[in-house]
């Protein structure tokens, strides 16, 4: 092609391109005005792609987080000034952005930090509608006699709502009263099962080893290895004689202390845990008064306890040997369904009381104490005598 040529398409923006076959000639404004075209079809795709992205980000967020923020935060502080409900705000994920994970995975010798999975329903809270204001300001003169003693007091009253907290939600040894959630997780568990192909019942036998011998409380561990006894009568004797061999028993079948912890943080009870296989003598299982008392509360919770087995865990609870703490200075015809516990750093009880006059309230009384301080028995009876002669005369 002649240079003359050349020019003539220069000119005319023109680009010329060799080519190993032949020469091809293409305009210039041509080529720019496909890649344009290009280049917008995939501004477009990626427009339409975060669009479709954040659509997505939308509807998650109205179907999670809206419902859980109006539930937990607006419902709590707007509905409760306007109606008058009693609401509480829940603001540990905030404070605690750790308190929805426990040590409930073992790895390499160690516990591992790991979120809690399966989250079933929470129990249902107790909800105090009037407080029992005289009464609070009598056992707070009562504890004045006893400066060496922490109390921690919970009471509600079933037919009126009302109720008292006293350090109810401070962490204390639980000794053994830890064994309401352990029985309360056991029939619970076993209720969930009798809908399975194999389910697993109070009659069903299990070995007794040396490996669940332990000492303290109860009489189990004086007896012979390698006899079975019903998940029924070890229940039954870990609540009325407190055993602690039958416990540790009961605690292997509903799956050790992991499966214990992570189920009470499944259940909303942030503050039941265990530390250890009974007997705990140092205190490391941990309960607090209001926690234990919602557990006594959701016995009679069909959401998590059949009626035909709601009556077993009365019994157990009405089985307890040991009456000498809340029961002891009641009229001796008053029905108390409940559990002692006491090591040297704390003592305690905890139960549904049923007054002569047909009243119902659950009582939780806690009391830590220099070591083995026999005072607490004193407070833990008159505390529990005053509770019931105010709640008696309402």
């Amino acid at each position: 092609m002649s240079r003359a040529v050349k020019k003539v398409y220069k000119s005319a923006h023109y680009e010329y391109n060799h080519s190993y076959y032949d020469y091809i000639q293409e305009p210039i404004y041509i080529k720019n005005k496909r890649n344009k075209k290009r280049k917008g079809f995939l501004k477009s795709v990626k427009r339409f792609f975060a669009l479709m992205f954040a659509l997505l980000l939308l509807g998650c967020y109205g179907v999670f987080v809206c419902p859980y923020n109006f539930k937990h935060y607006f419902e709590v502080l707007f509905l409760n000034r306007f109606l008058n409900r009693n609401l509480t705000l829940k603001t540990d994920s905030f404070v605690s952005p750790l308190s929805e994970y426990i040590y409930n995975s073992f790895f390499m010798g160690d516990y591992q930090l790991t979120p809690i999975a399966n989250k079933t329903k929470e129990v249902t809270d107790i909800q105090i509608v009037s407080e029992l204001k005289d009464t609070k300001i009598k056992l707070l003169e009562l504890f004045k006699k006893y400066p060496k003693l922490t109390p921690s007091v919970f009471v509600w009253e079933y037919s009126t709502g009302s109720g008292l907290e006293i350090n109810a939600d401070e962490l204390y040894p639980s000794a053994s009263i830890i064994k309401i959630p352990i029985a309360f997780e056991l029939i619970r568990l076993i209720d969930e099962t009798s809908k399975t192909i194999n389910p697993v019942t109070l009659s069903d036998k299990r070995v007794f080893t040396d490996e669940f011998r332990t000492l303290g409380s109860g009489d189990l561990q004086y007896t012979k290895s390698d006899v079975a006894y019903s998940l029924d009568y070890l229940a039954n004797i870990m609540i009325a004689n407190s055993d602690n061999s039958a416990t540790n028993m009961i605690l292997y079948e509903i799956g050790g202390l992991d499966s214990f912890n992570r189920s009470m943080r499944n259940l909303g009870l942030k503050k039941v845990s265990m530390g250890e296989w009974l007997p705990d003598l140092d205190g490391k299982n941990k309960i607090s008064a209001k926690e234990i008392s919602k557990i006594l509360y959701n016995i009679d919770n069909p959401n998590y306890i059949n009626p035909k087995y709601k009556s077993i865990l009365k019994e157990y609870l009405g089985n307890t040997k040991n009456i000498h703490l809340i029961k002891e200075k009641l009229p001796k015809d008053v029905m108390v369904l409940h559990k002692t516990g006491d090591i040297a750093s704390m003592l305690g009880d905890s139960g549904i009381v049923y007054t002569n006059n047909g009243r119902k309230y659950i009582v939780t009384i806690l009391t830590k104490r220099p070591a083995n301080d026999y005072s607490a028995k004193t407070l833990i009876q008159d505390a529990s005598l005053l509770i019931y002669n105010d709640i008696n005369s309402l």
